[in-house]
């Protein structure tokens, strides 16, 4: 199964647990965080683990609802109670959305999610809680996340099934930036590209032993009528 299957795009949830313990990375100790997160959601949602998920727990109504075909509130096994989804993904980041101002949004990468379990109600409503491990918080996250704790707040939770470069965010800002022009993107090659590489044409080529050759039938004139004055150091060019 695709692991980029899963995913959560502001998503309330409330923080039910933070953990702040120490791991060990080679010989040395270092911070890291437990987050433990619970919303509610529709049984569609089932469909972001497995395909056939919800059909195994859930069924439409015994008249079919034509409006809805894709409606199924009712439970299979109503004493059923939670069960354990046993999924890791191994590569998440998490942005916890700040509703008033986005630069204080917190950020974490590089981390992993696990510890699914579901809750299945009869009408269509599943109860999630999953964690979300992260090493190496910095201390600003870690307040942060001291704040909001016991709260519903907006969640974002990608997945991936490779490591994300941490440059991502400043390659999404510039390719929401206007192109360079073509002339522009010119100018940049010719100061990027070596001496020995580089290709001119005629128009851009410029001799610079070129020395201009002296005018003929020139000459020197002492007085020039203009108006009765006297003009010194003229030269007129037959």
């Amino acid at each position: 199964m695709s692991l980029d299957i899963f995913q959560l795009v502001k998503e309330r949830c409330l923080l039910s647990n933070l953990n702040v313990r120490t791991e060990m990375h080679g010989d040395e100790r270092e911070p890291a965080v437990d987050l433990n997160f619970e919303f509610s959601g529709a049984n569609n949602l089932l469909l972001k683990l497995h395909p056939d998920l919800r059909g195994a727990f859930y069924r439409a109504d015994d008249t079919k609802d034509l409006a809805t075909p894709d409606h199924m509130p009712h439970l299979r096994f109503p004493l059923l109670g939670t069960i354990s989804w046993d999924l890791e993904i191994p590569r998440t980041r998490l942005r916890i959305h700040d509703v008033d101002d986005p630069a204080n949004d917190v950020v974490l990468g590089g981390g992993k999610t696990n510890k699914f379990k579901l809750t299945m109600l009869d009408g269509g409503t599943v109860k999630w809680h999953f964690r979300c491990q992260f090493s190496k918080p910095d201390e600003d996250s870690i307040a942060k996340l001291m704040r909001v704790l016991n709260q519903a707040v907006p969640v974002s939770l990608e997945c991936a099934d490779e490591e994300v470069k941490p440059d991502n965010f400043e390659q999404a800002e510039q390719a929401g930036k206007a192109p360079m022009s073509e002339a522009r993107e010119k100018a940049e090659s010719l100061f990027d590209a070596p001496a020995s590489t580089l290709e001119l044409s005629p128009d851009d080529v410029v001799d610079a032993t070129y020395i201009p050759e002296p005018a003929t039938n020139v000459e020197p004139i002492t007085k020039a009528k203009r108006g009765g004055r006297k003009v010194a150091g003229a030269l007129a060019i037959e």
